[in-house]
């Protein structure tokens, strides 16, 4: 390929473009998710881009190859870059400067030269091609940012490149302010679109808090968001043991997986979940602390009673198929057993999208593993009809175990009260790869989702107190007759 054709494909391609004049930069095969992120970036349609990319995502070398494609190809006249602070924004302008000094192929494809003022944090460079200069500034998120203006142009182009930090966002002030100076200031000092239509204002970053700049662009129409978290979005989901990396030729699957069970044992899962996964958590709202639950190694605990319960989902409408609702909701089963004061989930299994012949396979598999002294459906709407359907499955194997419809009456109030009644004294044990069950027990009430703690808290509320797990519908069943039965008629 020759210069002039690597310029002519590298105007509608950013992998060429990238990978033709930045190829130290771009050592490592790129990641799928980028394709999302670039043509958000070149869209003209796209004014406001808010990229939240997990940890190590790439998020400041596409910052800095998308700044300088917008030089080289002269869409900008005047470039705004913030950093999160004045020295971060400073290494950058020192890579773009360092390029226009020594990165001869694309300086020379693009005819630019240093210009008359030439600082890490300020300086103008040369496009000789189309005979103008371009300015640019760097800045920390802190700095004084208002009211820039260049040769009597606005930056057309501001990139805000990893502003979120620790720091800046403690507190309800600090989050405040650079919300507030990200969508009130920066915002109007963008260029006009009746002055330049392609002026764009692109922030790229890790979220870091629920009232954070990046969280609080999500509703605000005027941004277009996407979320790339490390986990592929078919596994996000699941057991760190079925979740795949989405870079897997930088971030290796089971290196990422090794990383979130290492997490699990220091309690420090909500770090690596907001870090990797964008998975934000407010320890001061959370109804449980991570520190309360107890780990275990075994494949299961022995000669423990054994309940099942079931969490599960309708099966999707017709309406719903239409409209792609299939897998919006988990269905899980979970077996939790008794021994002792303690209480252990032994296993779990979910799924979305799944017929009622998975959790009638998935019920019976469990319940013959496990020796379940009984197995626990709520008795409302669906969950009635599956209870339905389980009996007679066991009438047409002849295979025979209690099952105890359960009324559970306000789902949060029950969650709270089953766990923080055992939990905080040590005595609720998961292993370390149930990580679905871990993560929502850690953000619960704030979860996304809150099935795999609905669902062991039916078991644990059969396992404490079997006559109340059953409420008015029990009809009178001892927790003696709740047992296995085999070849009842």
């Amino acid at each position: 390929m020759t210069v002039a054709e690597a310029v002519a494909l590298g105007a509608v391609d950013n992998e060429i473009y990238a990978r033709t004049f930045f190829p130290n930069t771009f050592r490592q095969a790129s990641p799928a998710f980028q394709k999302e992120v670039w043509r958000d970036l070149d869209s003209p349609s796209v004014r406001y881009s808010n990229q939240r990319l997990f940890r190590g995502g790439g998020k400041t070398t596409i910052a800095r190859v998308n700044t300088s494609k917008r030089i080289a190809y002269g869409v900008s006249k005047t470039v705004l870059y913030v950093g999160a602070s004045e020295g971060a924004a400073a290494r950058s302008g020192a890579w773009l400067r360092n390029n226009v000094e020594r990165n001869k192929l694309w300086a020379g494809a693009f005819a630019l030269s240093p210009g008359r003022k030439w600082t890490d944090i300020e300086f103008e460079v040369w496009h000789d091609t189309l005979k103008t200069n371009i300015w640019c500034l760097f800045v920390g998120i802190t700095g004084n940012i208002r009211g820039i203006n260049f040769d009597d142009y606005r930056p057309d182009y501001i990139v805000l490149d990893d502003i979120l930090t620790d720091e800046n966002c403690a507190t309800v002030e600090q989050r405040t302010k650079i919300s507030d100076l990200v969508h009130g200031a920066l915002k109007k000092s963008l260029a006009p679109v009746v002055d330049d239509p392609n002026a764009k204002m692109s922030m790229l970053v890790t979220p870091q808090h629920r009232e954070d700049v990046s969280t609080v662009a999500i509703d605000d129409p005027t941004w277009k968001t996407i979320e790339v978290g490390c986990w592929t979005p078919e596994t996000m989901g699941e057991s760190v043991d079925k979740q795949v990396s989405v870079w897997p030729e930088r971030y290796p699957t089971e290196d990422l997986r090794a990383e979130k069970r290492a997490a699990i044992k220091i309690n420090k899962l909500s770090v690596f979940s907001r870090e990797m996964e964008l998975k934000l958590t407010s320890p001061e709202l959370a109804a449980f602390r991570m520190d309360w639950l107890r780990y275990y190694q075994e494949p299961f605990i022995p000669n423990a009673t054994n309940v099942l319960a079931i969490d599960p989902t309708p099966p999707p409408s017709d309406a719903q198929l239409a409209k792609g609702m299939v897998g919006s909701d988990w269905e899980v089963i979970q077996v939790w057993g008794r021994k002792g004061d303690n209480y252990y989930l032994q296993e779990r299994r979910s799924s979305r999208g799944e017929t009622p012949d998975w959790t009638i396979a998935n019920v019976f598999e469990m319940a013959l593993k496990f020796r379940v002294m009984t197995i626990v459906v709520e008795s409302v709407a669906y969950q009635r009809t599956l209870k339905w359907l389980i009996e007679k499955e066991m009438s047409r194997r002849r295979l025979y175990f209690s099952v105890v419809p359960f009324v559970g009456g306000n789902k949060y109030a029950r969650i709270r009260s089953v766990f923080a009644s055992q939990s905080p004294f040590g005595h609720v044990f998961v292993k370390p790869d149930d990580t679905p069950f871990i993560s929502q027990f850690e953000t619960y009430p704030s979860s996304d989702h809150d099935d795999e703690l609905d669902c062991g808290s039916i078991a644990l509320s059969a396992l404490i107190n079997p006559y109340a797990a059953g409420g008015e519908d029990t009809e009178g069943a001892a927790v003696e007759t709740l047992k296995l039965v085999r070849g009842a008629p």
